[in-house]
Order: structure tokens, then sequence, then C-alpha cells
């Protein structure tokens, strides 16, 4: 289960913007988070809410945006919505992004 490993580090990088911020209680978490990485966000936000309990982050609502990735023919330049090796014309596809997990705002309670 990969999804209690992004969340360990997940809560290992909130609790240290917790601290640096003086926090008494982290509100909301907005992450980005590439459609490669076949993260599931229910099992994600399960994860990070079994971990962070008697935490800061304790209780914190988690919004993910996903990211989709660019898959394009290095030959003709046609774009794909999902990934696949070869295109029609021939050309091989180039795939970027979509691998990302970004951490993009954190709501706290501050003293």
């Amino acid at each position: 289960m990969h999804e209690l490993s992004y969340a360990q580090a997940l809560l290992e990088e909130i609790l240290r913007l917790a601290e640096e911020n003086n926090a008494k209680r982290v509100v909301k978490i907005h992450l980005r988070i590439g459609e490669l990485l076949l993260i599931n966000p229910e099992q994600l936000k399960f994860c990070f809410s079994a971990i962070s309990r008697g935490t800061v982050a304790e209780g914190a609502e988690i919004e993910i945006e996903f990211i989709k990735p660019e898959i394009v023919c290095t030959k003709c330049g046609r774009r794909f919505d999902e990934v696949i090796g070869i295109c029609d014309c021939g050309g091989i596809v180039s795939i970027n992004g979509g691998k990302d997990f970004l951490l993009k705002k954190v709501e706290m309670e501050v003293e």
C-alpha cells in the first residue's frame, strides 16, 4: 500500500511546517497529485487520518487535485489522453508529468 508511504511523508512535512509557524491546528491540506502515481484518494485520506491522530494535523481536511500527464507523439505531435507506446504514425510517445506529488497549500490556525 504505497498510499501509507505518501501519507507518512506528507505528515512529516505538515508537522515541520506547523512547528515552523507555531500552528495549534492544521485545518486543510491542498495537494496536487499526478494521475500516473495511481494513488487512491480515499486510501490516502484514511492512512493520513490514522497516522495523524494525536498531532496538530488530526482531523485536517485533505483536498486533492489530480494532474494529467502530457502525452505527445515525438514524430507527429498528436496528443493522447491515455498512455500508449507508439503512435499510429509510428512515432514514439513522450510522457511528461503525471507523477507529481505536490503540497500546494496548508491552512493552519496559529497562535
